[in-house]
């Protein structure tokens, strides 16, 4: 059986029931507590320098709590660069969310130090999903009732004398019914419905690739109302009376899920853009000789009709390029979590000065070579996933390019041949491991990275 191990910056412990997988659940506020006290008695007697994701993490909040005393920003931007991470400015929002969505008192520091450097994202704290809007219910039928003529005395009155109807006296006749004699309306029926076993991305359309909408916390329930003709996508009905999709096997269905019909319209992806073609020259009529012979007028560059990017690779990064390590069949998972995205001409050529965009979170814009990274690249920190293109080229222009969506850190939503080709599982069976673990969380979920190059028409 394929087994995974986790170097993780805290190791291990008997408390697991599965020991032989990566251990990537939040550490609860006590442990955190106590792993940052033990973290910063090590950094000080060691220096400032962090290998491991946890070590990185207690030095960011160190850098932050002396921040809050003293607001000095530069030397808390200093401190920040000589981490070793892609993108510190964004690492430090991913750390803030952390311990935000843990609760934990210590990211108020970070979030003071986030905002100070004009980096935190929009959105920190999970809003709470809108409520469910009431059934109608029908309108109760009013009956009426016999109201007294006078109002009744609190002194004791005699009482009146009975009065015997004549034998002969007709049989009063019966009141008319006042009940109203329409039916009660019956509930709905109950829909089949999904439970997320873990966090699940809420989709525009069936496929990774549609936009992102928002991610369903552990637990959440949504009401079933489509699905794709495969089965591997349900449609969901939303808190707010709107719907999405859902990867199948990110829920749990509970009742009659063969009720739920093939959806009635499918959404579809967009075709790629296809590249702006240079247009022919028109034919110029003939002139009469000039007087002067006239200046020879500049030659358009190649592709001045606009530039265009094609996606030309997308591939996840392998266990080794990870960090990771391999024993056999066992898999040893990495720790890092980066997007490098590669920019070049037709001929090959890096080209530096094109603005590369992230889609998602803060949708933040980096130009090629501007990080110090290499002569036509950028680079993203991943926290769940990205959507990358280039919105201009070098001298300024607008650009078409390619998306490369599906950039995703949830071993649930990559595909079994990218999987293959990173050496994480070496067939189908083993694949489904990590897309579909049982009983445990998913191998390396939340540690994958990716490449990513985009080449220019000319």
């Amino acid at each position: 059986m394929l087994r995974v191990r986790c170097a993780c910056a805290t190791p291990s412990c008997g408390l697991s029931p599965f020991p032989h997988v990566c251990c990537h659940s939040r550490i609860s506020f006590v442990f955190w507590v106590l792993a940052v006290s033990l973290c910063t008695v090590l950094l000080a007697a060691c220096g400032s320098s962090a290998d491991t994701e946890a070590e990185r993490a207690a030095v960011a909040l160190q850098i932050a709590q002396e921040y809050a005393e003293d607001l000095d920003l530069d030397k808390a931007q200093a401190a920040l660069n000589n981490l070793d991470v892609a993108n510190p400015r964004q690492w430090l929002m991913l750390q803030t969310e952390t311990l935000a969505a843990d609760a934990d008192p210590s990211a108020s520091a970070l979030a003071l130090l986030a905002d100070a450097l004009n980096s935190q994202q929009t959105q920190i704290e999970p809003q709470e999903p809108a409520a469910s809007p009431p059934l109608p219910t029908a309108e109760p039928t009013t009956v009426p009732t016999t109201v007294p003529t006078t109002e009744p005395t609190t002194e004791p009155t005699e009482p009146a004398a009975k009065v015997f109807p004549s034998p002969t006296a007709a049989p009063p006749l019966p009141a008319p019914a006042t009940e109203s004699l329409l039916p009660t309306p019956t509930p709905p029926p109950t829909l089949p419905q999904g439970r997320a076993t873990g966090p699940a991305n809420v989709r525009s359309g069936p496929d990774t690739a549609f936009d992102f909408l928002l991610s369903l916390p552990p637990d959440a329930v949504v009401d079933l109302i489509g699905k794709t003709p495969a089965g591997d996508w349900w449609q969901v009905q939303l808190a707010d009376g709107s719907s999405g999709w859902v990867f199948a096997q990110l829920l749990a269905v509970s009742g009659a899920a063969d009720s739920v019909s093939v959806a009635a319209v499918l959404p579809t992806l967009p075709p790629p853009p296809a590249p702006v073609a240079a247009a022919e020259p028109a034919a110029e009529p003939a002139a009469e000789p000039a007087a002067e012979p006239a200046a020879p007028a500049e030659a358009a560059p190649q592709g001045a009709a606009g530039p265009h990017f094609q996606l030309v690779e997308k591939r996840l990064w392998d266990v080794f390029e990870n960090g990771g390590q391999k024993d056999g069949p066992t898999v040893i998972c990495g720790e890092r979590r980066e997007l490098h995205v590669y920019v070049r001409d037709a001929a090959g050529s890096p080209l530096n000065g094109v603005a590369v965009q992230a889609l998602l979170g803060a949708k933040e814009i980096l130009v090629t070579g501007s990080q110090g990274k290499g002569d036509g690249k950028v680079e993203f920190v991943l926290g769940g996933g990205q959507y990358v293109t280039v919105a201009r080229d070098n001298d300024g222009r607008e650009a078409t390019a390619e998306t490369a969506y599906g950039l995703t850190t949830d071993p649930r939503e990559i595909p079994f041949e990218q999987f293959m080709a990173g050496q994480y599982c070496s067939d189908e069976a083993a694949c489904n491991f990590w897309a579909n673990p049982t009983n445990q969380p998913p191998p390396c979920s939340g540690h994958f990275s990716w490449t990513v190059v985009f080449q220019r028409n000319y």
